[in-house]
């Protein structure tokens, strides 16, 4: 089986989480929005249900991958809903300047959660629709880890000593934070592209996505075209915008299962023999 130890590097991303959230979020949950609270349980959700897959694939828990799968149904549709909330939360306190923070880089970061969130869905999607290729199946999987992993490392790096804060590498630190998560994040997301022939699809759109996060925000989102299209968003009501996201999630993954039932999609030997010892 492919990517066979992968649960554990899944497993090494919650203390990071911890470590990363604590000061903003974790350490402060009576004071955060419930925006916030939808977005952090359900990505968090995610990844839990992802490093049960992957952990019980490898170690033949057929019936146990089985569940988690299905549960991936109710999952993926409820972070897809909570995406939006927590989008049109951070863009609120952008426009009201709400610290220094998310005056500097809300609207900024808006774009970045705009390219995320339906990537995330896209790559659950084409795993479904290629489960019955093993290898392809599990790079896509996986490779809805990397898109959290910016906001994590991006965290972390302004806590080490001597890391610049302020001027050029922005309040806090966090513009080059932010660059430098994005950079680790494509590099990652490159190399695993590069290493297996059925990962390419999965981890090159992850690479893309994160590029395109990059530039994002160093380009449209420092406008004053952007931050007038983020000022009227947020005059948009977001309960319609999140129940169209979940419902749109849970219907493309609907599809893409059933285009995965109905094509046959040819399967090497050797997996298929693995597949079917998993079973």
């Amino acid at each position: 089986m492919p990517y066979r130890h992968a649960y554990r590097w899944l497993l090494g991303l919650f203390p990071l989480i911890a470590l990363a959230f604590w000061p903003g979020y974790l350490g402060q949950l009576a004071q955060a929005p419930f925006a916030l609270h939808a977005h952090g349980l359900t990505a968090t959700a995610w990844l839990m249900l992802l490093t049960a897959q992957s952990w019980s694939i490898h170690a033949r828990r057929a019936a146990w991958h089985r569940a988690a799968g299905l549960a991936t149904f109710a999952v993926v549709p409820l972070f897809a809903a909570a995406g939006p909330l927590a989008l049109w939360s951070m863009a609120g306190l952008w426009r009201t300047q709400a610290d220094p923070f998310h005056a500097a880089f809300g609207a900024r970061l808006v774009i970045a959660d705009m390219i995320a969130g339906p990537c995330v869905t896209a790559l659950v999607a084409y795993a479904l629709a290629r489960r019955r290729r093993v290898g392809v199946h599990a790079a896509a999987m996986l490779a809805t880890a990397l898109l959290v992993l910016p906001p994590i490392i991006g965290r972390l790096f302004p806590a080490l000593p001597g890391f610049p804060h302020g001027g050029w590498a922005g309040f806090a630190g966090f513009r080059l934070a932010f660059d430098l998560a994005e950079g680790v994040t494509l590099l990652i997301a490159l190399v695993l592209a590069s290493r297996r022939s059925d990962g390419r699809v999965a981890f090159g759109l992850a690479a893309a996505a994160t590029a395109a996060q990059l530039i994002g925000f160093e380009t449209i989102g420092r406008t004053a075209f952007w931050e007038r299209a983020v000022t009227r968003l947020t005059d948009m009501p977001v309960a319609p915008v999140a129940l169209t996201a979940g419902v749109a999630a849970a219907a493309i993954l609907l599809l893409a299962w059933r285009l995965g039932a109905a094509r046959p999609w040819r399967v090497k030997p050797g997996l298929a023999a693995m597949s079917a010892s998993a079973r």
